[in-house]
């Protein structure tokens, strides 16, 4: 009776765990099967496309290539200078992104004058159209009428007007400014967070310690918030690894494939 006993308890909670992971399972169903349709379909049937030869413009594949797609790649030189630019993108735009959105953050951490109106036009940037901020800044910073060039013609510094999205030299370094002016709000949002979680008493014994605000900054702050900044590198890299829209409005990868990155090759 007793071994009895115990069996029909051990088969209870199992029955109770599964019935248990069966909700759980259901309520995520709906999620995966959207990811699946629209993430793991796409994937695994390009990954099995990339071995023919297709024009893109018939629904029939062509013939079976093996690794003739992958090797015309590679070869390819305008391909590696499209690696090349992104991680020039990516180094650039990162620490200094990151960088400022730490400053910003530990500013308005304060209850400085305006310190909320200040963070919402921070952030404005982050949730405006990314389609909308190239067409803007393509027209801001165009050669001849853009606002920017017209402005340093008018008051007196002409000689730093540039051919700022037409120079080969200078447009990437362009395009790189518009993305951080575009994304450290939320870098910042991130960061502000990150530091109003931090203990006060921490803080406050540092001060009483006689530590000044820098120092405070750089040798506790700073160091608390590691994990954070961490995260904040982490999505920068991560968003600037798959940029595309930016320099497909106000490029196209050009000019002489000086913006050229692996999503507008592709």
């Amino acid at each position: 009776m007793t071994w009895s006993s115990a069996s029909v308890r051990t088969t209870g909670r199992r029955k109770t765990n599964l019935q248990r992971h069966l909700t759980g399972y259901l309520f995520v169903l709906p999620a995966l099967l959207v990811y699946s349709a629209f993430v793991v379909y796409p994937t695994l049937y390009t990954f099995i496309l990339s071995f023919f030869r297709w024009t893109g413009m018939t629904r029939e594949w062509g013939p079976f290539v093996g690794l003739g797609n992958f090797a015309a790649t590679i070869a390819d030189p305008v391909f590696w200078t499209s690696i090349r630019n992104n991680v020039q993108f990516v180094l650039v735009r990162t620490p200094v992104e990151v960088g400022c959105a730490l400053l910003l953050a530990v500013l308005l951490n304060t209850e400085m004058m305006g310190w909320r109106l200040w963070r919402t036009m921070l952030f404005v940037p982050v949730v405006l159209s990314l389609v909308a901020v190239g067409l803007v800044f393509e027209r801001l910073l165009e050669a001849s009428t853009g606002v920017l060039n017209v402005f340093l013609n008018a008051v007196g510094l002409g000689f730093l007007a540039q051919q700022w999205l037409g120079d080969p030299d200078v447009a990437l370094w362009s395009v790189t400014a518009v993305s951080i002016w575009k994304n450290i709000g939320f870098s910042m949002v991130i960061l502000l967070a990150g530091l109003q979680s931090l203990s006060k008493e921490v803080l406050e014994a540092a001060k009483v310690d006689g530590a000044r605000e820098a120092q405070v900054t750089l040798y506790v702050i700073i160091p608390m918030l590691r994990p954070v900044i961490a995260i904040a590198t982490v999505l920068s890299v991560i968003s600037g690894l798959k940029v595309f829209d930016l320099i497909f409005i106000m490029t196209q990868g050009g000019p002489l494939y000086s913006t050229e990155v692996p999503m507008t090759l592709l």
